[in-house]
This record gives C-alpha cells, structure tokens and sequence, in this order.
C-alpha cells in the first residue's frame, strides 16, 4: 500500500512544479525529460535487491517521471484545441483506464513468461515510448496562419524588454486563482475524497488473490480499466452534448460521480469470495471512478477558463497527493488490524464526505447573490435575486467564455487596420500594434493579460482559420508587457514606426 500510494502521490504533488517549469521553459523539453525519467525508473526497480530501494526507484524517479509526462500532454491539449476541449479530454482521461487494463495484463504476462526483472525491463522498454513520443510536440503556433505576425509581435516585444531590462517571465508559482474561494472549496473536496476514492484500484487484485480467486486477478483489473474509458466517454457526452432538454450542471455530475464511487466502495464490504460480485463492483466502480475524473477536470476548466487552467489543476491534482500516500495505507492497515474490509468503511466515509462539501459551493454562490439595496427614504432591504446588476461576481466571471474566441458574451465592433497605420480608434477601443500584418482591433473594456511566451493559452490551430489576426488573442499579451510608447505631444505610435 505505501509503495504502490508514494509513487502516484509523488507524480501528483509535483504537478504545479511541472506545469510553472512548461510556462518558463518548454512543454517539450519537460515531456522528453519525463519519458527519460519513467524509464529510468522502471529499469532502476528492475535491478533492485531490497525493498526499501523500490521506494526510490518506483516510489519517487518513476513518479516524478509520470507525473511530468501527464501534465505535458494536459498542456499540448491546451494549445491545439479550445472550442473541442472537452470532446478532446475524453480520449487524454480515459487513457488511464486503457492504461489499467492493457497494462495489467502485460505486466503480468511479461513477470509470469520471464521472470519479475526481465519483465520489469520489458515494461521499461514500452515506457520509453514516451520520451520518443515526447519529442513530436510541437507549439500550436508553428502551424498558426499568422505565424509570421505573431513572430513579429514576439521580436518586438523582445527588444523593448531587451532595452529596458526587464524581467516579466511569469512568476514560478502563481497562486492568485487560489483566492476565488469556489477553486479552495474544491480543493479541500478533492483533498477528503482522495483519502479514500482510489484504495480499489490498488488493493482489487490483492484482496482478490487472499479470498481464492487469483487467477481472475487481471481480468478484473481489465474489465475495471474498460470501465474507467466508459465512464469518460458517457460522461463526456453529457458534457459535450449540453442540451437544453437534458442539461445538467459539471458540478453536479461531479458529485453524483463521486458520491457513487463511495457508495460502491461501501458495497464492497459486502463481498466475500463471489466472482460475480466482484465483476458488477468493478464495472460499477471502474464507470462512476472514470466519470469523477472526467467531470473533476471539466468542472475545473469552466470555473477558472481556459487560461487559469493550467495552474489551477496542478494545485487540484497537488491536493490529492497527501491523502492518496495517506489514506490508501490507513485503509490497509485498519483491514489487516480489524480482519476483513473494514478498511473500506474509512475509504467511502471520506469519499462521501468529500461529495457533500461540494455543497458549499451552493452556500458560496447565494451569499454572493445576498446583498443590500437603499430605497429612496434612505432605508435598505436585501436582495437576494442572482439577476440583480449590483449582485457580486464570481472571481472569474468576468473572464471570456472558453469556447468564445471574441471574448465575451456580445461581440464588440472590430476595426480593420492596414500594416503600419496609425490610427486614434477613439474612446473605448483598444490601442493599435501596428507593422504585424492586417490586424483587427476590438474596442471595449481592455481583458485580463495573460504572457506571449507561454502562447498555449491563447492561439490554436484547429480552429477556423480567419483571414485577420485576432488581437483578442495577441492584445492581451502586449498591452500590459510593454510600455506606452509616447512622444512629447503624448502621441501613441506604431511599433513598426
């Protein structure tokens, strides 16, 4: 329990190390380096001689390896899809249960034909498919239509902090999402739940082979994998599909997810050496533990946007890292110390718990709504309408829509702009950047900056192609990162100028 718990607890609290090194970095870099270091990790367990080397070996290098390689592919998503982010998330999610159920039943075939080193080696050889895989990414920009303006952009906003010698990389760790407190509620959700959600997966196959029925170890691991990629994929069309007939909220989907995997759990209890029962738990289970982990993440993505995701899932992934080394041996040591599966009853009691503290996002969202308005006599009475202009916002509200490239619910007039004009828009539009090709400008309120190194955010290649560059996607990395160039007059010119 403690080994198999250190290395996914490992790969999980390295997650916002891993994603602030891709920002500064290079998502590349950091994804050929993760495959390097599974491998290693894999051949390192191959070779070693007492178990307490194993929990360097596997515990560490190889969670440390696997959790690099996870968040680079969560990153590579981010920049070649955003109107298809959820269809695409469906396939990356359900990866891990194809990965329990083809890997179970190789790992074991492999150690069963030749032998645990030999066959610890031959899976080093298949994880090293990730550092060759990991060499074909590349940056969404490369294919972008306006790639040559958007290196323009880049060179010029690299000479302007070249001249002032100033150092505006984004900060190593930012934390500013964690002040929305609906991001903390479910961090501290997701923090009880993992106490107690993923003790199944690794105590199945053991408790299994202790009641007799050893020989269909891997087959339920298989059919618990498959169940996994069901889930997401029924999930995910929920998500995807989004009628209005049928419309049910993430949050929601979320917590009837993860409230069926603790009851499931607490039904385990129940089963005591029948084939059969244990078949129906790891479908059951495998689809609703495979849901959680898909509507978890879209919950995420659509209450901080697109370009906090990033950062916010490192820390919703980081919070899951104590309890999973914790809570997965406490389960263990409770089912050797009290017989049977009574460690299961701790497991579901957190998982439960961790479902209803997702109510207190509700309780968040009506105090918000809770306000106080002055009538004429100088009196005040309280609001409590969610439709009243004067009610407070959520902390990212404000942000454009994910699958709204003009950023925003009505789309402000564009101006057409000709390569190295200067043009005066007026009150309310935006500034103009010109000398980059044909540019359109879109006036009003001035968005939230995001850093046009890390460029993933904010261009990708499989949407619609358009015959202009959308400063909605480029105005937002410049206006802030370089300094208001103006004369004596106080005129604002041109880069090209």
């Amino acid at each position: 329990g403690w080994l198999g718990a250190l290395s996914t607890a490992v790969a999980l609290l390295v997650s916002p190390v891993t994603i602030a090194f891709c920002r500064r970095k290079s998502t590349r870099v950091t994804a050929v380096l993760g495959g390097l270091v599974t491998a290693l990790g894999c051949l390192f367990t191959s070779f070693a001689s007492q178990f307490h080397q194993l929990f360097l070996s596997y515990g560490a290098v190889v969670g440390i390896g696997v959790g690099m390689t996870r968040d680079c592919s969560t990153l590579m998503v981010a920049q070649y899809f955003k109107r298809r982010r959820e269809f695409v998330e469906i396939f990356i999610v359900s990866g891990s249960g194809l990965g329990i159920a083809v890997m179970s039943a190789f790992i074991r075939g492999a150690i069963s034909a030749v032998g645990w080193r030999l066959g610890l080696q031959a899976v080093t050889g298949v994880v090293f498919l990730t550092f060759i895989l990991g060499t074909f990414y590349r940056s969404a920009s490369l294919y972008h239509p306006q790639r040559r303006a958007i290196l323009h952009l880049k060179n010029q906003k690299r000479k302007i902090k070249d001249k002032n010698k100033v150092d505006d990389r984004p900060p190593f760790f930012d934390f500013s999402t964690l002040r929305s407190k609906t991001v903390r509620i479910l961090l501290v959700s997701t923090g009880i739940s993992s106490f107690g959600i993923n003790t199944p997966i690794f105590y199945l196959a053991h408790q299994v082979e202790q009641e007799g029925l050893g020989d269909v170890a891997v087959l339920l691991q298989t059919y618990l994998g498959l169940a996994w990629t069901l889930g997401c994929a029924a999930f995910g069309l929920v998500v995807v599909q989004n009628s209005v007939e049928c419309r049910i909220a993430r949050q929601y989907l979320c917590q009837a997810a993860v409230f069926m995997c603790g009851l499931s759990i607490l039904a385990l209890t129940a089963v005591h050496g029948n084939y059969h029962g244990y078949v129906m738990f790891a479908w059951i289970y495998g689809i609703f533990c495979g849901g959680y982990h898909y509507s978890l993440k879209m919950y995420t993505y659509e209450r901080v946007r697109a370009r906090n995701f990033a950062r916010t899932w490192g820390f919703v992934q980081c919070s899951q890292a104590i309890p999973i080394a914790i809570g997965v041996p406490i389960s263990g040591y409770i089912n050797v110390g009290c017989g049977g599966k009574a460690g299961y009853y701790f497991s579901s009691t957190c998982v439960l718990v961790g479902s209803l503290t997702l109510f207190f996002i509700d309780l968040h969202r009506r105090n918000l709504a809770r306000h106080k308005h002055t009538r004429a006599n100088g009196t005040q009475h309280l609001c409590v309408s969610e439709t009243c202009p004067q009610r407070r916002r959520l902390s990212f509200s404000q942000e454009p829509d994910n699958n709204d490239p003009g950023g925003g619910a009505a789309a402000p007039p564009m101006v057409a702009v000709s390569p190295g004009t200067l043009v005066n828009p007026g009150a309310g539009a935006s500034e103009l950047l010109g000398g980059a090709g044909n540019l359109l400008l879109a006036a009003g309120d001035k968005p939230e900056l995001d850093d046009l190194d890390y460029i993933g955010d904010c261009i990708t290649s499989c949407n619609k192609v358009e015959n202009y560059l959308m400063l909605s996607e480029f105005e937002n990395n410049l206006i802030a990162e370089m300094p208001v160039i103006l004369d004596r007059k106080g005129r604002r010119w041109s880069l090209a100028r």
